[in-house]
């Protein structure tokens, strides 16, 4: 198998104008599409596992995740950590939204959804089923009725999780996200500015087993980029 420049996040010099790490998804060359991604640092759990359920394929705009039915997949990512940062930058986009989906409306459904991790203390999840979890952000792109910018709090993870619509672009436009990250772990979290974490991993994720149109759904990802 051959593969491409798999570097994890890539650490970056001060030269590249507060740019500290990257994470490229356009670097796939051949072989498995698993084990490209299980070289930059993921694992794949829940309906992650099932291609029948989450396909995952690469073309020239980058990774491709499609839901093929109402799933839910994680692909964590423990390798990403990022000792300094102010702000993450994502360009991506959306082929097929979640059919109903809506945060406001508490049908808490998403395409993709990148999940920042933040620091090691961790917060109560709510569920005697679900581990705990450190602090996090998840950012995803919406289409419906969503407040782009407010912090959704979900079912679980009330004090230690938010979610975000970072954009609502239309089906099949790439965007680039700019996300002010360690000012948004401040306000939503009440913390203070000499406890700022280090980004202590990520998550790619999807979630339709609420969604109508069978739960089918396709996004992409191209690069996620951390500054300081």
């Amino acid at each position: 198998m051959v593969f491409a420049a798999l570097s994890l996040a890539t650490p970056l010099s001060a030269s590249d104008g507060g740019l500290v790490q990257i994470l490229r998804f356009t670097d796939y060359e051949a072989g498995p599409v698993e084990d490209w991604l299980q070289a930059k640092g993921f694992q794949f759990q829940e309906d992650a596992r099932r291609r029948t359920y989450v396909d995952l394929d690469v073309d020239d705009r980058g990774l491709v995740v499609e839901a093929k039915r109402g799933a839910f997949g994680i692909l964590p990512n423990e390798a990403v950590n990022v000792p300094e940062f102010t702000a993450v930058e994502i360009d991506w986009g959306v082929d097929r939204f979640a059919k109903g989906a809506s945060y406001e409306q508490g049908v808490r459904n998403e395409a993709l959804m990148v999940i920042v991790f933040l620091g090691d203390e961790r917060q109560p999840s709510g569920s005697l089923f679900i581990p705990d979890s450190p602090y996090f952000v998840g950012l995803y792109l919406c289409h419906a009725d969503d407040r782009v910018g407010h912090p959704y709090v979900g079912r679980y993870f009330k004090k230690g999780g938010r979610y975000v619509c970072v954009d609502r672009p239309a089906a099949g436009e790439m965007v680039t996200t700019r996300f002010d990250l360690l000012e948004a772990y401040r306000r939503y979290f009440d913390r203070e500015r000499d406890d700022d974490p280090a980004v202590s991993g990520l998550a790619l994720a999807l979630d339709t087993k609420k969604a109508g149109g069978r739960g089918r759904t396709s996004a992409f990802i191209r690069e996620i980029r951390f500054y300081r």
